[in-house]
C-alpha cells in the first residue's frame, strides 16, 4: 500500500496524461480571453480549466497603479503580454503615454491585442525591440529593432522586467524619469543588491521593495528619484 506522501499510480497516470496534454494538445488549442489582475487578456487557451488570475504579476502590477499619475508618461522594457501596459495606461489617463518595448515574436501581438481589448491602444505604442544586452529572452527575439538605453525617450515613469538585464540597462540610462520600478532577477545572475546599487549610484532611493519569487531573488524595487525626495521633505517643513 502507497504511503500518503507517495504517488500512486493513478497518480502517476494522472501527471503523464497532464504532461502530454500540456506537450501535445494545448498548445495546438484557440485562445480565449482571460482576465489577468483587472485586465482581459486572450492568452488562456480554450479548455483550460482557470481563466481569472487575480495575483498575477501581483507585486509589479501593483507598484505600477501606486507610481503612475494622471498625465504621465510611461517606458516599460518588457512588455510581456500588454497587462502592465494597460494598467501604466488606465492610470495616466487619456493625456499620458505608455511606450513599450518587447522583442519576442510570440508575445509582441499579445500587447497590441490587449491594448485593444481595453481600449486604451490609442495611448500605447507598441514596438518590438529589445533594449540592453537581453540576458534572457521568454522566446525567439529574432528580427526585433535593437534600442539602445541611452536611445529611451523621457518619462516619468520607467517600468523594467528585463529578465536579468536590468542592472545593465540602468547603467546606460541617460534618462532621469521620476520613479523607477524594476522587477530584479537574481535567478538569472543579476542580484537585487547589485540592481539597488546601480539606483543608488543613479540619485534614486529604494522606497519599496516586495517580494515576488524571494528564493529565486525576484523582488520589484520601487524607486525615486532622490532630488525630488528632498524638495519634497524641504516643502513639508
Amino acid at each position: 500500500m502507497a504511503s500518503e506522501s507517495e504517488p500512486t499510480a493513478l497518480d502517476r497516470g494522472g501527471t503523464a496524461l497532464r504532461q502530454a496534454y500540456n506537450r501535445l494538445v494545448r498548445p495546438h488549442l484557440p485562445y480565449k480571453i482571460g482576465v489577468f489582475n483587472g485586465v482581459p487578456a486572450r492568452r488562456v487557451r480554450l479548455l483550460d480549466r482557470t481563466d481569472e488570475f487575480p495575483e498575477y504579476e501581483a507585486a509589479l502590477i501593483d507598484a505600477v497603479r501606486e507610481t503612475v499619475e494622471p498625465d504621465d508618461d510611461v517606458v516599460v522594457i518588457g512588455g510581456g503580454y500588454g497587462v502592465s501596459s494597460v494598467v501604466a495606461a488606465r492610470h495616466a489617463g487619456p493625456d499620458g503615454r505608455v511606450v513599450t518595448f518587447e522583442p519576442t515574436q510570440e508575445r509582441f501581438p499579445f500587447i497590441e491585442e490587449t491594448a485593444a481589448l481595453n481600449r486604451v491602444d490609442d495611448r500605447i505604442d507598441a514596438r518590438r525591440a529589445l533594449v540592453g544586452p537581453g540576458v534572457k529572452l521568454d522566446g525567439d527575439g529574432g528580427g526585433a529593432d535593437r534600442v539602445e538605453p541611452t536611445e529611451l525617450p523621457d518619462c516619468d515613469v520607467l517600468e523594467l522586467d528585463c529578465e536579468g538585464a536590468e542592472a545593465d540597462v540602468l547603467r546606460e540610462l541617460s534618462i532621469r524619469p521620476r520613479t523607477i520600478v524594476v522587477e530584479t532577477h537574481g535567478c538569472f545572475g543579476t542580484p537585487s543588491a547589485e540592481t539597488r546599487e546601480v539606483l543608488d549610484s543613479l540619485g534614486y532611493d529604494v522606497v519599496d521593495e516586495r517580494p515576488d519569487e524571494p528564493e529565486r531573488d525576484i523582488h520589484v524595487l520601487v524607486a525615486e528619484r532622490r532630488s525630488d525626495r528632498s524638495l519634497r521633505s524641504l516643502l513639508a517643513r
